[in-house]
């Protein structure tokens, strides 16, 4: 193969990765951003809530009749921007998927398997790439801090629930239907949220999974090159 033509597949590769870690860079932005605002959002509420016991002394039964109706429109602004920010991720991984499985092979195909480009998902994940892709850990960097900050907005949510529930018992009024369908919505987003995101996961490893046995299978009965 010519260098020319070689050189010309190394530009196309360095451009597409390029617009792939810029577009999974803006998306984690975003999510940061989601995130910051949903635990400033609990802060405000709950500091609220401290402040009128604490300077105004006044009773959490006072405080539930305007807190009630405030509670549970901040609950619903959290859950949605919990979605929001699961959702993302299926955005990331579909963009990473595509360098997976189209980028990184187009140029590998010009390569020999010794010199072959290796893929490293998380990556894609950190701004400086170079050391955190010689390094086992950074997988399990990239994925604690994603489950860390999934499992802050899954347990700020259900604080904000037990919160309303025993807000609603102390100003001593009774769970009507419309109660009830928002703590059944709250419940059904956040957990069928949860495991669309983990099906989704399982789905990409175990495709991935499938292609690396099928490269090794390829490998194996690939003829020795001349010498």
């Amino acid at each position: 193969m010519d260098d020319q033509t070689l050189s010309e597949a190394y530009a196309r590769f360095e451009q597409e990765d390029a617009e792939v870690r810029q577009k999974v860079a803006a998306t984690k932005r975003i999510q940061n951003i989601i995130w910051v605002i949903c635990i400033v959002l609990a802060a405000i509420f709950f500091g609220g809530l401290a402040m009128g016991q604490i300077y105004y002394q006044m009773t959490l039964e006072e405080l539930s009749i305007d807190a009630l109706p405030i509670l549970m429109g901040t609950t619903l602004l959290i859950t949605t921007g919990y979605v929001v920010f699961i959702l993302l991720y299926f955005a990331s991984v579909r963009v990473i998927y595509h360098s997976h499985s189209v980028i990184h092979p187009r140029l590998n195909d010009f390569l020999h398997p010794d010199e072959q480009r290796p893929f490293h998902w998380h990556s894609y994940f950190r701004k400086h790439t170079t050391d955190i892709e010689m390094q086992s850990k950074g997988a399990a960097t990239v994925i604690t801090i994603k489950i860390i900050k999934i499992t802050t907005l899954f347990i700020l949510i259900l604080a904000c629930q037990f919160s309303w529930m025993h807000l609603l018992e102390i100003s001593g009024k009774e769970m009507l239907d419309e109660y009830y369908a928002f703590l059944g919505l709250v419940d059904l987003t956040l957990f069928s949220s949860i495991v669309l995101f983990v099906v989704v996961l399982l789905a990409v490893r175990v495709g991935a999974l499938g292609r690396q046995k099928q490269r090794i299978a390829d490998s194996a009965h690939r003829p020795p090159a001349d010498q």
